[in-house]
């Protein structure tokens, strides 16, 4: 492509005296920073020469695997060798959009141009998406104009603070999209699953270090060991080798998800979240009520029998000590309870979920819009030396929908998790190949994490959130077009099915 751009003599001695007079400047002015434009020119070449698919593979790998800077990890007494490229890829230094951002959108701008050129790098057009959630995705930011309209510029809203209410949630279908033009089907879920294991492990291990290397020695108090969206990794990581073993329980897979959920929750031990465990709980649940009744699920249907009447003693005996074996009962109890209760005092997240139901109550259609706090009806504690703008990110990301966009704007920001769910267990009754029924459970299953991330801990601004459920959205939508669980039209279909040497300049849905 690019020697094709350039073989023309006036373009390639314009662009060698541009770069020559860039260099030459930055020379004069910036001496250190001087092969700045050779560096670029060359890694904007090598990265023209990859396919997409390779590139968006690579971006989801770092985003699972680096440092997720903007939620503080390790609560700021620590800086692992991946925080760098963490403050890369999700901040903003020198750039007006974070990196993430500006990859997505760059590569989907350079899929649009090869397709429109004819260029056949990539191959032909992946299977496309389904109808339902390609309307689903697009309501997304339709919704989050509106809402912009209605809160900032009807109803006079801030709309500094509003950008970062919707961010991530804009960012979403265009990473759906991405990954729609870099997934072949379901013969990737392999490559996606491995590189959400490593993610994983690497941040299990540095949490693990963090915890017993340099938090306890210095005797430092830590709420957290990596970041509270990990919860969502960790549940992928966890249904990935597990679903796998299940659908083929074979010795291999069986050993490899020993060793990797031992792993895993080590990491979920010293990360220290309740919901990680409510929420894997969930997947396990959903993933029993979804499968068939093959050998696995008999016997742990049988196991559960036989361990239901003892249940109610060891939730007696652990409700009232809580630690040890018993540690489960209190995860629960405090989820029940709330952290105050012993000490005659409302919970913090139910005085903030009391004042979000409030703030929708008074606006239940159409919402306030963006840039409006909640009402607190029950005055909160101030944490605004913490978190200045958290009257606008209520922990609920689900009861802030409703505040903010009344039924009418939830409706429009969240359709697409239900039609993903239902396309993810619909699809997976229809596969045959163990690998396919896996990445459908483990889709299903990360769609259950973030939704309970969403409900327990602003989900909807979580980048490490976002990015993994666009990625069980496009995994969904692929299965139930490949498995005919949601059938593509005709012309479609023709066009996925096209040679490989085919120069259709046709792209993908979305």
């Amino acid at each position: 492509m690019i020697q094709d751009f350039l073989s023309r003599p006036l373009v390639f001695y314009a662009s060698l005296a541009l770069l020559g007079l860039a260099t030459l400047g930055l020379l004069v002015l910036a001496p250190a920073a001087a092969l700045l434009p050779v560096v670029g020119v060359m890694g904007g070449w090598w990265l023209c020469q990859q396919k997409i698919r390779t590139l968006a593979l690579a971006i989801f790998a770092m985003a699972v695997t680096v440092d997720l800077v903007t939620e503080v990890p390790y609560e700021g007494h620590w800086q692992s060798p991946l925080y760098f490229p963490g403050l890369l890829l999700f901040t903003k230094p020198g750039m007006s959009l974070p990196l993430i951002d500006l990859a997505t959108v760059g590569l989907l701008g350079l899929n649009a141009y090869r397709r429109a050129m004819g260029i056949t790098l990539d191959g032909p057009p992946t299977p496309p998406l389904p109808k339902p959630l390609v309307l689903g995705l697009i309501a997304v930011p339709a919704t989050i104009l509106w809402l912009q309209v209605w809160g900032i510029y009807i109803n006079g809203g801030n709309s500094v603070v509003a950008k970062w209410q919707w961010h991530q949630m804009m960012s979403l279908p265009l990473l759906v999209a991405l990954f729609n033009v870099a997934l072949r089907g379901p013969e990737d879920f392999r490559a996606v699953g491995r590189i959400i294991v490593v993610g994983c492990c690497v941040k299990a291990f540095l949490g693990a270090f963090f915890i017993l290397t340099i938090a306890r020695p210095r005797g430092l108090y830590h709420e957290y060991a990596t970041t509270h969206s990990d919860t969502v990794l960790y549940v992928a990581g966890l249904t990935t080798v597990i679903m796998s073993w299940m659908e083929q329980p074979i010795r291999k897979h069986f050993w490899r998800m020993v060793w990797v959920c031992s792993v895993i929750l080590m990491g979920m031990h010293y990360n220290d979240r309740r919901l990680a465990y409510v929420s894997f709980t969930f997947a396990l649940i959903a993933a029993y009520v979804v499968s068939p009744w093959h050998w696995v699920k008999r016997y742990a249907t049988r196991a559960g029998l036989f361990l239901a009447p003892f249940f109610p003693f060891y939730l007696a005996v652990g409700w009232s000590n809580p630690t040890g074996i018993f540690g489960i009962v209190g995860v629960f109890k405090s989820l029940v309870e709330g952290e105050n209760l012993q000490k005659g005092q409302m919970d913090y997240r139910d005085i903030e979920n009391l004042d979000v139901v409030y703030t929708w109550e008074q606006h239940p259609i159409m919402g306030t819009g963006w840039g409006h706090p909640f009402l607190e009806k029950i005055k909160l504690p101030d944490i605004s030396h913490a978190f200045a703008d958290y009257l606008y990110h209520p922990h609920n990301s689900v009861l802030g929908m409703l505040a903010f966009g009344g039924i009418i704007g939830f409706s429009g920001l969240w359709a697409w998790v239900s039609i993903s769910m239902f396309l993810a267990v619909r699809a997976y009754h229809r596969a045959h190949e163990p690998e396919a029924r896996a990445g459908g459970l483990v889709a299903m299953s990360v769609i259950v994490a973030y939704t309970n991330q969403c409900f327990g801990d602003m989900g909807t601004i979580s980048w490490l959130g976002t990015i993994l459920v666009a990625m069980a959205a496009t995994c969904a939508g692929k299965l139930a077009t490949v498995t005919n669980a949601w059938p593509a039209p005709q012309r479609l279909r023709n066009e996925v099915s096209a040679p490989e040497n085919s120069a259709s300049p046709v792209g993908n849905l979305v």
